[in-house]
């Protein structure tokens, strides 16, 4: 049962429900039930009676917490003014526990920029009101969003409709009609001998990250790859590493650590962290597109590392069996099922870039 709390006197009739401020300043919602009524076996006389009700706590405002009485009463919203920002509170209130860390803050980030509907009323809201939102929401710095910034606001709004939905505080899912924007092509190119020099000049004259970004230039490796190997997996005595993704081709392979990132990787992994690359994977995009407008590098995205890997070993004229088991690509997988590549071979092709 709730704690005793000191009320200021009603203001609504009986049965409408009341609302009370908390000693840490939110407000409950609080509905009767009934009474739960003890009587004399015999005489049929009423002994005690005590109150059932159902409590809410957590809302901000008085107002919120009265537009919940409805969903304590019979599981229907009967006050359908409750704002945006109000829904989010409660939808997060259930929602966030559920979920990782990760998930909750990239709710958190879109709805930080739904400042625009905050105040709005959440049941009067429609397509051209959530479209807007989409087409026009900008950064907190005031720049145009990616696609997939405006793909993470629908979703935290079809996941808003959704829990309004089953308590009844609209009838229509209205965000499943957002059009999102086309997602621009990606340039997939490999990066030009200049910039490669450039990443190494910003290396060697302190640009810690700019380190991680040679490495998947010399050995291919995807974010996916190098954010997953762990130390246990990295044989500096033998030069490769053990990690991979997506294909059979690529999963578990033999990584050779190429000559030149050698010290990169040895430095990385006399540090404290379990793995290569400790860093969440907005964290990295970030930062990699940071370093390259930093250093005046075309804005190429983190797989053009790869095919940097790809170009610079058929350049330097590598067999091209020896390139797909390297990079772990499996196209030639029939012609590979007949050859035995060893880890010194690898490691020599590698070191020809």
């Amino acid at each position: 049962m709730a704690e005793e709390v000191k009320r200021k006197p009603r203001t609504r009739g009986n049965g409408q429900g009341t609302a009370y401020k908390l000693p840490n300043g939110k407000w409950r919602a609080e509905y009767t039930l009934g009474w739960d009524i003890t009587r004399d076996e015999k005489t049929g006389v009423e002994i005690s009676r005590k109150r059932v009700y159902k409590t809410k706590s957590g809302f901000k405002t008085k107002r919120d917490a009265l537009a919940y009485i409805g969903t304590l009463q019979n599981g229907v919203a009967t006050d359908h003014t409750i704002t945006f920002k109000a829904l989010y509170e409660l939808w997060g209130n259930e929602h966030y526990p559920r979920i990782s860390k990760d998930a909750e803050n990239g709710y958190k980030a879109a709805f930080a920029k739904c400042g625009t509907i905050y105040v709005r009323q959440f049941s009067l809201l429609k397509t051209t009101d959530l479209q807007k939102l989409v087409d026009e929401a900008k950064s907190l710095k005031g720049k145009e969003l990616s696609a997939r910034a405006k793909a993470d606001i629908k979703s935290l709004l079809s996941n808003m409709y959704n829990y309004a939905l089953q308590n009844d505080y609209v009838a229509k899912n209205y965000a499943q009609y957002v059009v999102l924007p086309k997602k621009a092509k990606s340039k997939k190119d490999a990066f030009t001998p200049d910039e490669i020099e450039t990443l190494w000049n910003d290396y060697n004259n302190g640009g810690i990250f700019t380190g991680y970004i040679l490495i998947m230039i010399y050995t291919g490796m995807r974010f996916g790859e190098i954010s997953i190997i762990k130390k246990d997996n990295i044989h500096l005595s033998e030069r490769y590493m053990i990690g991979g993704i997506k294909t059979d081709a690529g999963i578990d392979r033999e990584i050779p650590i190429n000559n030149k990132v050698f010290p990169i990787v040895e430095k990385f992994y006399n540090t404290n962290s379990k793995k290569l690359l400790e860093m969440h994977e907005k964290v990295f995009y970030n930062s990699f597109y940071a370093a390259l407008e930093r250093l005046g590098i075309r804005k190429l995205n983190p797989h053009c590392c790869r095919h940097t890997f790809f170009t610079l070993m058929a350049n330097a004229d590598v067999q091209p069996a020896i390139i797909m088991e390297t990079g772990g690509h499996e196209e030639y997988q029939t012609t590979m099922g007949y050859t035995h590549i060893r880890l010194a071979e690898k490691l020599d092709a590698v070191n020809k870039l």
